[in-house]
């Protein structure tokens, strides 16, 4: 499912981030200035600093966006599966392997921006541990669910390099690493 801002502010937010998000992914990081979002997003470049009063405010927003709603999607399937058993593995794969390609866009601006900035890259390392600590203590072999999430982090950099498997492929793959869970297949 496609992120959705839920109101207006966050609507200029977002409209604000995927503009970012645009330039960084056809022009470079290195060509993100605020006045280039502004123009993007169709705002006065004021209209921008409102809403991100800098252009680190700007990749902090694109950071914190794009990070907190995976965790977010992450801690919702978790809460739902009744399984304790591998329902952290679990969420966590059905979350990397069903993202549409606006997320995906926005997930290499996303990529980028941290690469760029090392304070960024220290704050999704800790939001990343807390994760991994949580499939780490899943109710099932810790180095299991560890090769599960790696694995699933290796088919994500595929999808972000455009080495797309086959549908048909993707899926098995995903069937196959939610059964190492101990769990049937979705």
């Amino acid at each position: 499912m496609p992120i959705q801002p839920p109101h207006k502010t966050t609507d200029t937010k977002y409209k604000i981030l995927r503009a970012a998000a645009q330039i960084i992914n056809t022009t470079g990081v290195t060509a993100l200035t605020l006045e280039a979002v502004a123009k993007e997003a169709k705002l006065s470049k004021g209209g921008l600093l409102y809403h991100f009063p800098s252009k680190d405010a700007l990749m902090k927003g694109m950071s914190d966006f794009v990070l907190q709603g995976f965790i977010d999607k992450v801690e919702h399937i978790a809460g739902q599966d009744q399984r304790e058993k591998g329902k952290w593995t679990r969420a966590y794969a059905n979350v990397t392997f069903s993202q549409p390609d606006d997320e995906l866009t926005m997930n290499v601006a996303f990529l980028s921006a941290i690469a760029a900035n090392p304070e960024m890259l220290l704050s999704v390392s800790k939001q990343m541990q807390q994760l991994q600590k949580r499939i780490e203590n899943d109710h099932m072999d810790p180095t299991l669910s560890t090769v599960i999430r790696l694995a699933v982090d290796g088919l994500y950099y595929n999808q972000l390099y455009r080495i797309n498997l086959r549908e048909e492929v993707r899926e098995k793959v995903l069937n196959y690493l939610i059964s190492l869970t101990g769990e049937e297949t979705l």
